[in-house]
């Protein structure tokens, strides 16, 4: 089994600022069919959130646009950009999602048992897990104790070094993990929000961001908050489920490379 990761593709409008800087819809595009066309071919893709820039039904319109290309399932997922109710009626044929309240979710695939996450805070760049949510979390991994199981959720619950992302990150996030610790099947928990591919372990369960399709935030590991952003290679997440079930995580560049040697 292989699930493709992207994530926080930040989809905006033409001519806007934003999109002229970072050309998002041009590279979510891209990434989205060199995912597709991987050979083999995911089973399913998962968009860890941040899907378009500005919430708005426009750059939703060109998000739905882009993914209708692939015939290969896509699960989307809530980041501090989007909007529930937007996303909700631009995608009704997702029925995975629900129709009212948090956009949470599980779905089996190949003896799995895969987790979607609403972090979202309306109007606020970090996240949070509530009370409710988290109930809703403890309930569906008490209906599978035994099935392998792993989350996707936008943002990380681990601190990565870069201040200026940590300071909007998950909010409580050791509440998450005090259910983690009662519920072993979790195996791993796949992220986005940080703009760079950063592996840690978290309450015993490896969590790991993939980066943005579109442009990676500055590696600044000292301690002021300076925030920027590179234009760094993009990239997705392959995740490979091998035959002891164990999972192996691919770094894929979105952009073409030559290849220099191949032996014949």
């Amino acid at each position: 089994m292989i699930i493709a990761q992207l994530s926080d593709p930040h989809v905006d409008v033409d001519g806007t600022e934003f999109h002229n800087l970072y050309q998002t819809a041009e590279k979510f595009k891209v990434a989205l069919d060199k995912a597709a066309n991987f050979s083999p071919k995911p089973d399913a893709i998962v968009i860890t959130g941040d899907l378009v820039n500005c919430g708005d039904a426009p750059s939703y319109a060109i998000l739905k646009d882009i993914i209708e290309r692939t015939e290969i399932p896509v699960y989307l997922g809530m980041g501090n950009h989007d909007c529930r109710d937007t996303l909700r009626s631009t995608f009704p044929d997702h029925s995975y999602i629900p129709k009212n309240g948090f956009i949470q979710y599980a779905w089996e695939m190949n003896g799995h048992k895969m987790i979607m996450l609403d972090t979202n805070i309306p109007g606020e760049p970090g996240g949070v897990l509530c009370k409710q949510r988290l109930e809703w979390l403890e309930k569906s991994l008490k209906e599978d104790p035994e099935k392998p199981t792993v989350i996707f959720m936008h943002h990380p619950p681990f601190k990565t070094g870069i201040k200026a992302m940590d300071d909007m990150g998950l909010a409580d996030a050791h509440k998450l993990g005090e259910i983690l610790e009662k519920h072993d099947q979790v195996i791993r928990i796949f992220c986005g929000h940080l703009h760079r591919s950063i592996l840690s372990n978290f309450h015993g369960v490896q969590a790991q961001i993939c980066p943005s399709t579109t442009h990676n935030i500055v590696l600044h590991l000292e301690k002021s908050s300076r925030l920027a952003t590179t234009s760094e290679p993009s990239e997705f997440l392959l995740h490979i489920w091998n035959d002891e079930g164990d999972i192996v995580t691919h770094n894929c560049f979105t952009e073409p490379s030559p290849i220099l040697w191949e032996k014949e």
